[in-house]
């Protein structure tokens, strides 16, 4: 009898675990099948073919953008107001009103869900109002800082702004002296002091004792989450006569929504065409209401492509919500879809995930944020595989965190998350790396918070809505493990692969564990924290703690090593053992050496010690062939006793990757010796900065024949007594974009040739010197807005 039961208790196991494949197999066919509509081949942004539609009130023949100037003209519009017109009217009413009243102090708070578009109309505001103040200030506090920061931040950008030069550039200790001092610096001036990240109404109610009230319609302006209702509700209090200064962001109605999307996901020509198209037929609509009757040919084509118009917005505003940063995601990842099937699969798939039978409970603003979640997710599945570790990255820094993109490719590279195509022959590593990062921000998955001249991308950051959902996946995959108290002996398994330390504690972080299998460690501490501890120290006459790093000695695989804000006064000299290291940043002002191990770092890609003490480097430091980045504050290059151009055979053959070296002065060596940079390690140089510069005592000769070799070159910042008239005339530096010259030129030189220089620079867009006053007349008009001054 028992063995019939366990035949047939086998049986049912059997024939649940086959139905269980089958539906598994029925799952995989149907993501087959999606992924055929959803996901093609990755297209690069630099080959970007615009999205085409079977709408036909904005089908558009598809166009291929060739070149990163095109791609770029997808975010130079940013500041439009797309979307956000009458919360810009009733903000600006507030700002600028004009009645008896309006000339007092004002507290005006946006409130609103992350992502709902509060830092977008901020910058809006800023655009349209900054000649209407003397002086703007818009500040973020960070977590974990106190109101001392905050005035003391506060009051160094007023004075920067301030045509005022009587106060001190340097803050008093204590927040009464620096109250003062933004009280009197103020007391003329009519200010907007754009404030964010407050949380506490006693920060408010400092800050508001700090600012004086002069009667000239200043105006302090909050950005708050909706959680942050005490210091919305404490801040209206503080206006006089019963002026509301509380502007609810709510989300966007139909209309609206399909506004912003079609600005993102079309180039702006076709955005227009859409919108006159639009415009076309809501017009036609209110004549043929107008007449209480339809003609009989508009029952046909065009009344059927407006059915499907209509249709397809209400499909995205029901998606979204009406919430901005939702229809930002949808719109980033459309813009890569170019067959309209694939813009109705991606819909109908969130459209089922916007209404979960199995959450009938939910309110509308919790279905609201689940619906922004799945569209998040969306998008990063349809990331191409190295773009996907390339966002996840982010996660290694805290919230609010504005990253250089030049570093954060840095750090890309030598992770090996850079892969190039074959289309891409020719392109450096750098290069493919900013084109990753173009297209994170044409999806709309990385803010873009400054660019570069020439329209690059200077720094990118993570939305705080998004950086959530980073952090969730990193850990759910094992990608990375974020320490954010340094207080706590946190024990992490060993076989961790990569650790981000965030903190806003204290300035010290070490462990006596050890991490065999580790590939990347990141440290980013609040440098605040320093003066608070040092100040502790002094007051307490405690001799002052710094952070060893030796528990880094046992991975012998790292790959990245990112130091900011620990208190280092050395490194280890084990660090030589560390042969697979491929980036090295050390952000602690109190390191004054670095070991001569430094140059057993065979693989070595990037050197970032821009703000560390060190001057002197190891020499045999420069042989090492796979340098890409050097970044300093005063660093001394290589005395090599070998003069110009003679080389051993093995070091022409192999040739330097060297392409960026900023912060460096020439060696102290003989008089009319220039040894420092030969034609091998300067070949491949993108970006020169350098200081110190004596033109009779460092071989002015040999160091402009040294410049004349690089080709490469897009961007130079020199500062000497004599700046070599080659950088104007001679053809060798016809990649020059950008130069910043501190130092006497001598234009009696370059005036016979000024004609000529839009030919030997032809891709010049800027140029700065200290005092353009002594630059002649004829150059001048030559140069016209390319030339600037500032120091």
């Amino acid at each position: 009898m028992r063995y019939f039961v366990d035949v047939f208790s086998r049986m049912a196991n059997r024939s649940e675990l086959t139905s269980q494949i089958k539906r598994i197999r029925t799952a995989l066919d149907q993501i087959l099948d999606n992924k055929k509509y959803c996901r093609d081949e990755h297209i690069s942004t630099m080959a970007l073919k615009a999205s085409t539609m079977a709408i036909a009130a904005w089908y558009v023949t598809p166009v291929a953008l060739t070149t990163s100037t095109v791609a770029i003209e997808a975010w130079r519009d940013d500041l439009e107001n797309v979307g956000f017109d009458k919360d810009m009217e009733i903000l600006k009413r507030m700002l600028v009103h004009k009645d008896e009243n309006s000339h007092h102090q004002m507290f005006i708070s946006i409130v609103g869900e992350s992502g709902a578009g509060k830092n977008t109309l901020v910058k809006l505001i800023c655009d349209q109002i900054c000649t209407e103040m003397d002086v703007l200030i818009r500040y973020n506090m960070m977590p974990g800082s106190s109101t001392k920061d905050l005035l003391k931040d506060v009051y160094k950008m007023a004075l920067r702004q301030s045509a005022c030069r009587c106060h001190e550039m340097e803050v008093e200790e204590g927040t009464d002296s620096t109250s003062e001092k933004i009280h009197g610096l103020l007391s003329t001036k009519r200010y907007l002091l754009i404030l964010g990240g407050i949380s506490s109404k006693s920060t408010l109610s400092c800050v508001r004792a700090s600012l004086p009230d002069s009667g000239n319609g200043s105006r302090v302006m909050l950005i708050l989450d909706s959680e942050n209702e005490e210091v919305v509700w404490h801040a209206n209090t503080m206006n006089r006569n019963g002026f509301n200064g509380v502007h609810l962001m709510s989300p966007l109605d139909q209309a609206r929504s399909a506004q912003l999307f079609f600005r993102k996901v079309l180039r702006k020509a076709q955005y227009e065409s859409w919108l006159s198209a639009s415009e076309k037929q809501r017009n036609q609509n209110d004549e043929r209401y107008g007449r209480h009757y339809e003609s009989p040919g508009m029952i046909g084509n065009e009344q059927e492509e407006e059915y499907r118009d209509n249709d397809f917005q209400r499909n995205v505003h029901s998606v979204t919500g009406g919430h901005p940063m939702g229809i930002l995601l949808l719109a980033g990842m459309l813009r890569f879809k170019e067959k309209s099937i694939q813009w109705d699969v991606v819909l109908e798939q969130l459209m089922s995930a916007r209404y979960p039978q199995q959450y009938p409970h939910q309110q509308m603003s919790s279905t609201t944020r689940r619906a922004i979640e799945s569209i998040f997710w969306t998008s990063f599945e349809d990331l191409p595989n190295d773009l996907k570790s390339c966002f996840l990255y982010f996660a290694a820094y805290p919230q609010d965190t504005w990253q250089d993109a030049d570093e954060i490719v840095h750090m890309w590279i030598a992770e090996g998350f850079i892969n190039k195509r074959p289309s891409q022959h020719g392109k450096t590593l750098e290069e493919v790396g900013h084109g990753y990062l173009k297209e994170l921000v044409l999806r709309c998955l990385l803010q873009l918070e400054e660019r570069k001249l020439g329209h690059g991308i200077g720094v990118v950051k993570v939305h705080r809505s998004l950086l959530g959902f980073l952090q969730s996946e990193i850990s759910k995959i094992g990608f990375m493990d974020i320490i954010h108290n340094v207080k706590y002996n946190v024990v992490l398994p060993p076989s961790m692969r990569r650790i981000s330390v965030q903190s806003d504690c204290i300035p010290m972080y070490t462990t006596y564990q050890k991490f065999p299998k580790l590939h990347s460690f990141i440290c980013h501490i609040d440098e605040k924290k320093h003066k608070q501890v040092e100040a502790r120290q002094m007051w307490t006459k405690k001799k002052s703690v710094h952070n060893d790093i030796k528990f880094l000695c046992w991975s012998k695989f790292l790959h990245v090593v990112s130091l900011k804000g620990l208190m280092l006064e050395a490194l280890p000299c084990e660090l030589g053992d560390m042969i697979q290291l491929r980036y090295l940043c050390v952000d602690c002002p109190d390191l004054h050496i670095l070991p001569s191990s430094i140059a057993r770092l065979l693989n070595l890609q990037t050197l970032d010690i821009r703000n560390t003490q060190v001057e002197e480097i190891h020499q045999d430091f420069w042989k090492i062939k796979t340098l890409r980045h050097v970044l300093a504050k005063t660093l001394a290059l290589p005395a090599m006793p070998m003069p110009l151009g003679v080389e051993e055979q093995e070091d022409d053959e192999v040739g330097s990757e060297l392409q960026m070296l900023h912060g460096v002065k020439p060696a102290s060596s003989g008089l009319g010796e220039w040894t420092p940079l030969n034609n091998n390690m300067t070949r491949s140089l993108r970006s020169f900065e350098m200081h110190g510069f004596q033109y009779a005592g460092h071989g002015g000769p040999m160091f402009e024949a040294a410049l004349q070799n690089m080709y490469l070159l897009g961007h130079l910042s020199l500062q000497g007594d004599e700046i070599p008239s080659c950088v104007f005339a001679n053809t060798g530096l016809q990649s020059l974009e950008t130069m910043e010259l501190h130092g006497n030129v001598r234009w009696d030189d370059i005036v016979p040739v000024v004609d000529l220089l839009p030919k030997v620079r032809p891709n010049l867009v800027q140029i700065k010197m200290r005092d353009i006053n002594e630059v002649p007349k004829i150059i001048k008009q030559q140069l016209g807005t390319m030339l600037i001054g500032g120091d």
